[in-house]
């Protein structure tokens, strides 16, 4: 003790003598220090598999995310925001076939299991009180996702399934956005920004427009660019009810100039949350279009190997939506009080989704694509920031496989992990 009471002193308080006046001089490291911010989040699941459509499919255990996010505070107007991601547990070069992609192909990823990714990295500038302004890579305030991507924040052990099977998840671009508050007690909240637009060579079947992010370049073409508007209303500390639209074109940002065509891209979702006492619901309706997806699929077909993209159909739009219920049965919060008790919610949940809902000219509608997900699960809060979840799911999916050997159409699927923040 007496040894970190004298490093305290000698590093933190320095002493110079001024004739008989001790004077005490800031450290400057530890006033940089004072700007800084650390916090994170991650997740690790075990899935048990048991699917009519790939009964090969093994158990696994995924390391699924850890997040650091790094902030600093230059002054009460300039902060500096970033968060860096690793997924499955490292990074490097693996191999996947993937049975459900027309007959079934091999595909290659930079990832080793995972990535590290520089999810966001922004400056934030205070404009007003109630203005603010990040430029940078930013999130793309669309969907539930943009609200609720920290695995505290949502009940189920993975995060919405309709949504990350069909936007990018965690979706963040390079750009600018204007945020604010206005109306009674600030109750409306709008998002207004400008980001690079997707890579339209990316798109796909199974997950439409989900991998036209450009993460697998070390570069972000953006000859196209793409705007996206969001407002909640949020009346009081129960509810909440908004909307958001995004709407781009991606022809120019292909990695090769080889589409002639326009490729416009247009996304628009309404979603609701309410939360009160032991209750909780959560839902969200999304809608999506793209412009001569014919001339896009028929372009795709041609695009090398090594590119490592499905080269599958793509839908002209697809729709999806979910709703979610909780409760708290147990607890020091739940319907049966027990103030020295971890808090027990259950949760019920149903997705659908078809990412093939449209298609254009001679593009096969294939049904298989169109999905709906039956889900029941329990969350047990060890404290408010670390979580252990179980739920089961059976998802239906259109139509079997074309290398499913029973022709089933049941996917059922057991989860279990933990989730935490700090």
């Amino acid at each position: 003790m007496k040894a970190f009471l004298y490093l305290t002193f000698v590093f933190a308080c320095p002493l110079f003598l001024n004739g008989q006046e001790l004077l005490l001089q800031p450290n400057p490291l530890l006033s940089k220090l004072e700007k800084f911010s650390l916090s994170g989040y991650g997740a690790m699941n075990y899935y048990n598999f048991d699917w009519q459509t790939d009964t090969a499919k093994r158990n696994s255990i995924d390391n699924e995310r850890f997040i650091l996010a790094i902030g600093y505070k230059w002054n009460p107007k300039i902060r500096l925001g970033t968060e860096i991601e690793f997924e499955h547990g490292g990074t490097g070069v693996d191999v996947e076939f993937d049975r459900f992609e027309e007959f079934g192909e091999f595909e290659y990823e930079v990832s080793k299991g995972g990535e590290v990714l520089l999810e966001q990295m922004f400056i934030d500038f205070a404009i007003s009180k109630n203005t603010n302004l990040q430029v940078g890579r930013i999130k793309v305030p669309f969907s539930m996702m943009f609200s609720r991507d920290e695995p505290t924040d949502y009940l189920t052990a993975l995060n919405s399934e309709m949504e990350t099977n069909i936007l990018p998840e965690n979706w963040t671009e390079n750009g600018l956005m204007l945020i604010g508050t206005f109306g009674k007690n600030n109750s409306l909240k709008y998002h207004l920004g400008i980001v690079n637009g997707l890579d339209g060579s990316a798109f796909n079947s199974a997950n439409w427009i989900k991998r036209g992010n450009q993460r697998r370049f070390e570069m972000v073409n953006a000859d196209n660019f793409a705007f996206c508007g969001r407002i909640d209303f949020k009346p009081n500390d129960a509810f909440l009810i908004g909307l958001s639209l995004y709407g781009g074109n991606t022809t120019n940002n292909r990695p090769k100039p080889d589409l002639k065509v326009s490729t416009p891209l247009g996304l628009g979702e309404v979603h609701i949350s309410f939360k009160k006492n032991v209750f909780n619901l959560n839902g969200m309706l999304m809608y999506g279009a793209l412009g001569n997806s014919e001339a896009l699929t028929n372009q795709n077909r041609n695009l090398s190997n090594n590119l490592n993209v499905k080269r599958t159909p793509v839908g002209s739009a697809a729709i999806g939506s979910f709703l979610e219920a909780g409760a708290t049965v147990y607890g020091k919060d739940g319907i049966f009080k027990n103030i020295n008790s971890n808090d027990y919610i259950i949760f019920g949940r149903f997705d659908y989704y078809d990412t093939m809902f449209a298609t254009e000219g001679l593009v096969f509608n294939n049904p298989r694509w169109k999905r709906e997900t039956y889900t029941l699960g329990l969350v047990v809060k060890i404290i408010n920031d670390v979580h252990v979840k179980a739920q089961y799911s059976v998802r239906k999916v259109g139509a079997p496989a074309p290398t499913s050997i029973n022709g089933g159409t049941l996917e059922k699927s057991f989860i279990c992990g933990f989730a935490f923040e700090f």
